[in-house]
C-alpha cells in the first residue's frame, strides 16, 4: 500500500540512530522505528488547528503488525471514524446505558440492562478495546454465558452489546458492528413458573398479615386479586375504594406509566382479607408521612418506601421473600409474579371457568398472554372477591 524505503540517520556526535523505515500509507507519509523493545509507526497528518504537527501513531511487536495497524487507522480516518485507541467495550456499553436512561424509556428495562451489563457483559468482554473486538470474541463470550443464562436473558445481553456498538458507530467511534455477525446461542432452560398450593397460600396470607411485614398488604392483595407486579407497584390510593372493596386497575404505558386510554381502566372487587390489610397499611403510611414531614415524597402510591419514594422490583422481591421465609417456604425458589399464577391456579382448582379467570386477570381472551391487555371497558368484577372470601374463610370445599 505504499513504497518502503530504508534509511538511517546520524546524530551530531556521529553515532548512528536506530534505523527508520520510511512508509507511505495512502496519502500519508511516515516512518516505523524501534522503540522499547518493539516498533512504533507514525504518520504525518499535517498541522492541527493549534499549529502543532498532527501525527498518528501505532505500536506493535513487529514492523508488519505496526504497518497493518496504520493501514486500518487510515481506513477509519478516511471513512470519518474517530476511533479512540483506549475506548473499550465497557465504555460503549456505559455510554449506551446513559443515553437509554435519559431517553425516558422504561426504568425497569434500564435496571435489567444495567444488571446484565454489570454481571454478564463487562466482567467477561468489557475490557477489550472496541476497535479490536472481533466476531470470534463475541461468539466465545456468548458461548461461555450460555450454560448460565436462559435463552431469553442471553438474547437480551447480546442485544445490549449490539445496540451499544451501533450507537458507537453512529458517533463514528467504530467502523462496523461485529456483534451483528454472531448468532445468539441457546441458553439454559428457564425455570417454569409455579404457584403456591392452597395451604401454602393460607400460610403466606397469615404471615403477611403480621405488622412486621411492611409489604404484607402487597402480598395479600397479589394473592387474592391476581394483579401483576407492575400494577401493584404503581397502584395509587386514588384507584382504591376501601368502602366498596374495589380496586381500579390502570393499563400503564410501559415507558411512562400513564394510562393510554379510558378503556385501559377496569374495576376489580377485592376480598375482605385484602381490604383489612390495606386499611392497616394506610394507617401505617399516614404515621410515616407525619414522621417524614417535608421530606415525604407524595406520589399517592399504595406501596412505597417510608418516605413515599417508589419501590423498585428488587426491593419488592427482597421484602416478598422475607414474608415467604417467615411462612416456612424456601424463598429463593419463588418470585412475586408467581402470586398471580397462584391466584389463577386456586381459582381454577375451585371450579371457576377459564373465561371468568381470564376476565379477572385482565386478559382479552384465554389465549392472550400476560403482556397483552384487553381493549374494551369491562364492568366492575366482583366474582373474584366472592370466590376468595369463600376459599379463605374455610367454607369452600377442598380441591
Amino acid at each position: 500500500m505504499g513504497r518502503l524505503e530504508l534509511s538511517s540517520e546520524a546524530s551530531s556526535n556521529g553515532r548512528r540512530r536506530d534505523p527508520l523505515t520510511k512508509i507511505l500509507v495512502g496519502k500519508y507519509e511516515g516512518s516505523i522505528y524501534e522503540e522499547n523493545g518493539g516498533f512504533t509507526g507514525a504518520l504525518s497528518l499535517g498541522m492541527g488547528p493549534d499549529g502543532k504537527r498532527n501525527r498518528l501513531k501505532r505500536k506493535g511487536k513487529t514492523k508488519t503488525e505496526v504497518k497493518d495497524k496504520l493501514k486500518e487507522a487510515v481506513k477509519e480516518l478516511d471513512g470519518g471514524v474517530k476511533t479512540e485507541h483506549n475506548y473499550f467495550v465497557r465504555d460503549a456499553v456505559n455510554d449506551y446505558l446513559t443515553a437509554y436512561a435519559k431517553s425516558g424509556k422504561s426504568p425497569s428495562s434500564n435496571t435489567v440492562y444495567r444488571s446484565l451489563a454489570k454481571n454478564q457483559l463487562i466482567p467477561f468482554i468489557g475490557h477489550a478495546r472496541l476497535k479490536e473486538l472481533s466476531a470470534d470474541d463475541v461468539e466465545k463470550w456468548l458461548d461461555g454465558r450460555a450454560p448460565h443464562l436462559t435463552s431469553s436473558s442471553l438474547g437480551m445481553v447480546h442485544s445490549l452489546l449490539k445496540r451499544s456498538i451501533r450507537r458507537a458507530a453512529r458517533h463514528d467511534r467504530i467502523g462496523r458492528n461485529v456483534a451483528l455477525l454472531v448468532d445468539t446461542p441457546e441458553g439454559k432452560a428457564g425455570r417454569q413458573s409455579r404457584s403456591l398450593t392452597l395451604q401454602q397460600a393460607k400460610d403466606v396470607l397469615e404471615e403477611a398479615a403480621k405488622p412486621e411485614h411492611r409489604l404484607g398488604a402487597y402480598v395479600i392483595l397479589a394473592i387474592v386479586s391476581g394483579l401483576r407486579t407492575e400494577e401493584l407497584r404503581t397502584l395509587k390510593w386514588s384507584d382504591v375504594d376501601l368502602e366498596t372493596a374495589t380496586v381500579y386497575v390502570r393499563r400503564a404505558d410501559r415507558h411512562k406509566g400513564d394510562t393510554k386510554t379510558p378503556l385501559s381502566r377496569r374495576g376489580l372487587g377485592i376480598a375482605d382479607t385484602a381490604v383489612d390489610a390495606l386499611r392497616k397499611h394506610k394507617k401505617r403510611q399516614a404515621a410515616e408521612r407525619l414522621q417524614a414531614g417535608d421530606a415525604y415524597e407524595d406520589h399517592d402510591l399504595v406501596f412505597c418506601h417510608e418516605n413515599g419514594a417508589p419501590y423498585d422490583a428488587p426491593r419488592v422481591r427482597r421484602r416478598f421473600r422475607k414474608v415467604l421465609r417467615a411462612a416456612g417456604l424456601d424463598a429463593s425458589e419463588w418470585s412475586p409474579r408467581e402470586l398471580r399464577h397462584t391466584f389463577v391456579s386456586i381459582m381454577s382448582d375451585h371450579g371457576v371457568p377459564i373465561e371468568k379467570i381470564s376476565d379477572l386477570v385482565g386478559h382479552a381472551s384465554t389465549k392472550i398472554t400476560e403482556t397483552v391487555y384487553r381493549h374494551q371497558l369491562r364492568p366492575e368484577i366482583r366474582d373474584g372477591a366472592e370466590h376468595m372470601n369463600e376459599i379463605f374463610s374455610g367454607t369452600a370445599k377442598s380441591a
